[in-house]
């Protein structure tokens, strides 16, 4: 088996014809705007990539909405820890089954357990990328095995070690993963009217919290309810636009709030919607990025926990407000509504921060052939 891998690579050299063959595993909507951009350049270079997901609505939706081709192999587990383990056990095996024999150089993503497993079970280098070193368990089950790991450098390399990896093995990029897409952004602008917005009214854009995410306590899934009663009861004149995460998750608001609230139904243009808020209220990481980065006024709902250094930043930056409860958070929303001037020089410094990142991409693609020039695969 050895000596017909060495004999196949030396094939693909002669011929020039795929010099690496690349294993992409995207698991989350977040992943197919970071990874969508890679593979396209990856082939565009010569390189052949293999792109797997599994059977999870929201990112087999909007992969097709991306045109983007995905093997999908096993499915999300859900909320409850012994289906995640069980939807995990099983993936795994189905892509070691798969890659089996598909002669893969490097495997590569966004911190995915059975990516990295299998990748490291047999044998291929796995490059791990992350931004998110507050979320232990996946990091525990993907950096230990990882080749190499690639974050933003916002993040200080000591919140890596702890998970075994050495620093000459973590390679940075001056940029958060959102810079990825808001820098292929294609110019033209959206409407209000293009979501159902009333144009007279301004518009207040929530996303509600990773409601199956091991890491969210339950008591926050309360927390957000209140939230938005303290918002309809505050802003009675500003049209408040939800985007939800799971079909039971929006169903529930559905029910709960009926027409009062403006949600969401199938996939939407996240930065497309931002572009036309007012104001963005939300936990999560990316959307809190995509938000800050086009400058518009974001307030982070992460109460009362640690802020994760990618917050850090944008804090730092002036680009995000996180008040401490929901009084807070009203508040700031209603300071920042009347606020027009500071809207605008908010956006010309989140153009200006934006501008100054790298394009992550580019260090990806470099690093990947680096490896591959060390292995002699190139």
């Amino acid at each position: 088996m050895q000596k017909k891998k060495e004999l196949n690579t030396v094939i693909r050299r002669l011929s020039n014809r795929y010099p690496m063959i690349i294993w992409i595993d995207i698991l989350t909507p977040k992943q197919i705007l970071f990874f969508a951009p890679l593979i396209q350049e990856l082939r565009a270079k010569g390189h052949e990539v293999i792109a797997t997901s599994r059977k999870y609505l929201e990112v087999n939706l909007f992969a097709s909405l991306k045109g983007l081709d995905l093997t999908i192999v096993g499915k999300h587990g859900g909320d409850l820890l012994m289906e995640k383990l069980k939807a995990s056990c099983e993936r795994s095996l189905h892509l070691s089954e798969f890659i089996r024999e598909l002669e893969i150089n490097y495997a590569v993503s966004f911190s995915s357990p059975e990516c990295a497993r299998v990748a490291f079970g047999m044998g291929i280098k796995h490059f791990c990328i992350s931004d998110s070193p507050s979320s232990k368990k996946v990091c525990r089950l993907t950096i230990p095995l990882s080749d190499t790991l690639l974050a933003p450098q916002v993040i200080p390399l000591s919140a890596w070690r702890k998970y075994g990896i050495a620093e000459e093995r973590i390679v940075t990029y001056n940029a958060l993963d959102t810079a990825v897409w808001l820098k292929r952004r294609p110019k033209e602008s959206s409407r209000k009217e293009d979501y159902g917005l009333n144009v007279s009214k301004k518009t207040i854009t929530i996303r509600l919290e990773e409601s199956q995410a091991y890491y969210i306590p339950s008591s926050d899934k309360l927390y957000t309810n209140k939230l938005l009663d303290s918002l309809l009861l505050s802003f009675p004149n500003c049209e408040i636009f939800v985007l939800g995460r799971y079909a039971p998750q929006i169903e529930s608001i559905k029910k709960a709030y009926g027409s009062k609230l403006k949600i969401a139904n199938g996939v939407v243009d996240g930065a497309g919607l931002l572009s036309v808020s007012d104001v963005f209220i939300g936990r999560g990481s990316t959307m809190v990025q995509e938000a800050a980065l086009l400058g518009v006024p974001s307030v982070s709902t992460a109460h009362g926990a640690k802020k994760f250094d990618t917050e850090n930043f944008l804090i730092k930056e002036k680009l995000l407000v996180r008040p401490e409860n929901i009084e807070g958070i009203i508040s700031t929303v209603e300071k920042l509504l009347q606020n027009e001037p500071h809207k605008k020089n908010l956006q010309r410094h989140a153009k200006a921060v934006l501008e100054n990142m790298e394009d992550p991409i580019n260090v990806v693609i470099k690093t990947l052939e680096k490896s591959a020039t060390e292995d002699k695969i190139l």
